[in-house]
C-alpha cells in the first residue's frame, strides 16, 4: 500500500479522507475517532485503528479541518403542485431569513419519499453543511441516507427515530380539540377527507380525531373517511359521493383538499353551512379570504421555521438536540360550521 505523504518512524501518514475511503466511512466518523470526541461505536474506533497498525500508517493530523459549503439544502415536496402550496413557501421563506442573516446560501430540492437523486448529487459534491425536512413521509429513504452520509438534518414534522432532530406542531391535540368542538356542537355525521395516507401529519392528524371521538363516546363512521384526495377532480367526486351519504360536515385534513371541497360545493351550488358545514385542520392564506370564513386550526407556520433553523445551525456546529419541540396551535370557530 502506497500514500503520497512522507515516512514517520517507519510509518507512512494518511489522510482523514484516505482511511474513510479504504474503510468506507465518512471523514467525520473516521476524525472522531482518532480525536476522541464525538459519539463513535468502539467496534468503528477499533476497526480504524487495527487498519492503521496492519498498514504501519500514522493519521496526518496537521491537515485542514474539513472546510464547509456555507450552504444549508431545504427539501421540498416533489409532487406536482405541492412545493407551491402556502405552507411549504412560507417554511421556505422563514428558513431563507434565518440562513441568509447567518450568511448561508439556500439550496432548494424537490424529492419523494422514494426518489432523492437530486439530493444525493449536491451531497455527493459537497455542495450542503445541512438539510431542513419541510415534511415527513413513511419511509422516505432521504433520511437513512443522510444518517448514513452524517450529514446534519432537522425535519419539521414527526419521525419515529429518537436520533432525529425534530420539530412539530402538536397535529394530534389540535385535531382532537377541533373534532371535539365539532361534536360538542351537535354535529353528528362528520367526513373525513384527506390525501395521502403515507403523510406521517396526516397519521398524525386522524389519531386526534379518532381520540376525540373515544372521549364523547361517540362511534366514528369508517365509510365516511375518504383518502388519496389529491387531486380536484377526485375532491369534487368524493364530495358528492359524501353528500349522497347525507354528512352533516366535511373535516378537510389539509388547507388544499378543503379549496377543493369549497369549490366543488360553490360549482354545485351547495351552500355553507346550511346546507353542509366544512372545517380544516389547517388554516393558510389559501383559506382566509373564503366566505364563509373556514372553522380551522391555526400554526404559526414562520415560527416552526425559525425554530427549525436554529436547530439545524447548532446541528452543524457539533451542538445538536434531539429533545423534540412540539409547538401549540389555536381553535379558530367560524361561519362554516355556526
Amino acid at each position: 500500500m502506497k500514500f503520497q505523504y512522507g515516512q514517520e518512524n517507519g510509518r507512512e501518514r494518511i489522510t482523514i479522507q484516505e482511511i474513510a475511503e479504504k474503510l468506507k466511512l465518512s471523514s467525520t466518523t473516521v476524525s472522531r475517532a482518532i480525536s476522541g470526541k464525538g459519539r463513535v461505536s468502539r467496534e468503528t474506533q477499533d476497526k480504524i485503528f487495527a487498519f492503521l497498525e496492519e498498514n504501519h500508517c500514522i493519521p496526518n493530523i496537521n491537515e485542514k479541518a474539513e472546510k464547509r459549503s456555507k450552504n444549508i439544502c431545504v427539501l421540498l415536496p416533489g409532487e406536482e403542485g405541492h412545493a407551491q402550496l402556502p405552507y411549504f413557501q412560507e417554511i421556505l421563506l422563514s428558513i431563507y431569513d434565518c440562513f441568509s442573516s447567518w450568511n448561508y446560501g439556500v439550496l432548494l430540492v424537490k424529492t419523494t419519499s422514494s426518489d432523492i437523486q437530486a439530493l444525493k448529487t449536491l451531497v455527493e459534491q459537497h455542495k450542503v453543511d445541512g438539510v431542513v425536512f419541510t415534511r415527513t413521509m413513511a419511509g422516505d429513504l432521504a433520511v437513512s441516507y443522510l444518517k448514513k452520509q452524517e450529514i446534519p438534518f432537522v425535519v419539521i414534522g414527526s419521525w419515529p427515530e429518537t436520533e432525529v432532530i425534530q420539530v412539530d406542531f402538536d397535529q394530534e391535540g389540535g385535531c382532537r380539540d377541533l373534532a371535539s368542538v365539532l361534536l360538542r356542537m351537535n354535529i353528528k355525521r362528520i367526513a373525513c377527507l384527506c390525501g395521502d395516507k403515507g403523510h406521517i401529519v396526516t397519521q398524525n392528524r386522524l389519531k386526534g380525531i379518532r381520540a376525540a371521538y373515544r372521549e364523547a363516546g361517540v362511534f366514528m363512521d369508517e365509510d365516511l373517511l375518504y383518502t388519496g384526495a389529491v387531486h380536484p377532480s377526485i375532491v369534487e367526486k368524493d364530495v358528492m359521493e359524501l353528500l349522497g351519504k347525507k354528512v352533516d360536515c366535511i373535516l378537510c385534513l389539509d388547507d388544499n383538499i378543503c379549496m377543493g371541497v369549497l369549490n366543488a360545493l360553490y360549482k354545485n351550488q351547495i351552500k355553507i353551512p346550511q346546507e353542509v358545514k366544512v372545517a380544516s385542520c389547517y388554516g393558510s392564506r389559501l383559506l382566509a379570504s373564503c366566505y364563509p370564513s373556514v372553522t380551522c386550526l391555526e400554526f404559526d407556520v414562520k415560527e416552526i421555521g425559525g425554530v427549525a433553523s436554529r436547530k439545524l445551525l447548532d446541528a452543524i456546529n457539533k451542538n445538536a438536540d434531539y429533545n423534540k419541540l412540539i409547538l401549540g396551535y389555536n381553535v379558530l370557530i367560524k361561519d362554516s360550521t355556526m
